[in-house]
């Protein structure tokens, strides 16, 4: 057994933009690590890298999706010393999650954090502002299989267990450097909340909450930043 706080956050939009996709801007149903370390880094005021969690696990569920238009404007400036100067204006369609719920679990050291975030908590750009609805203490159990929704899976579990899933190549985390560098990037197979799957022969990967039955993948320290476990 496990002991651990489940944190709840909800806002009205999320929007976690697809990789590497220009024009239409799509959101992931599910956010990358990265962003999920950057949540805690704002509940907590500072830095926080994969170094200093032992594990973490979410799950993110949504209404619906739904689509707007974004003005995006273009400024140059060719020398730091120089104004910034407006180039362009690009209208783009972008898709975004309709009040969306993440769940998140976290060793028991990490409550503090959540009870009084530091910086406004975002599910995705500075638009999507989302709120703590709920922290408790929780146990988790280990399970070997089950059926999950609106959670990552580690590209091994997707293969092992024919799950029906979108890949993606998506950063674990990021440097803390000014200029930020992926730590390293992992293929991952994305499980919409509305599209469930059944995952088998998940021995030391999945946990299931005692109290409401949630299951989601437990990613330790050691996989992030080494993808070994």
């Amino acid at each position: 057994m496990i002991e651990a706080v489940r944190v709840t956050i909800t806002a009205y939009t999320a929007s976690f933009r697809v990789p590497h996709f220009v024009g239409y801007q799509l959101t992931l149903p599910v956010p990358p690590l990265s962003t999920i370390y950057g949540l805690i880094s704002a509940a907590a005021g500072r830095w926080v890298l994969p170094q200093e969690l032992e594990w973490l696990g979410y799950r993110c569920e949504y209404e619906s999706k739904a689509v707007d238009t974004e003005a995006i404007l273009t400024v140059e400036r060719p020398e730091p010393s120089n104004s910034a100067r407006f180039v362009t204006r690009n209208v783009l369609l972008r898709e975004f999650l309709v009040m969306p719920r993440l769940t998140l679990y976290l060793p028991p050291e990490w409550e503090s954090p959540f009870h009084c975030p530091r910086y406004s908590l975002l599910l995705g750009r500075t638009q999507d502002v989302a709120t703590v609805e709920g922290v408790k203490r929780v146990h988790l159990r280990q399970v070997s299989g089950g059926k999950v929704s609106g959670v990552l899976l580690p590209f091994e579990l997707v293969a092992k267990g024919n799950v029906s899933a979108w890949l993606q190549n998506l950063p674990v985390a990021f440097t803390d450097e000014p200029l930020r560098q992926p730590m390293r990037t992992e293929i991952f197979g994305i499980v919409d909340a509305h599209l469930p799957g059944e995952v088998r022969d998940a021995s030391g990967w999945l946990v299931m909450d005692e109290e409401n039955g949630i299951i989601v993948p437990i990613f330790r320290k050691e996989w992030v930043l080494h993808g070994t476990t």
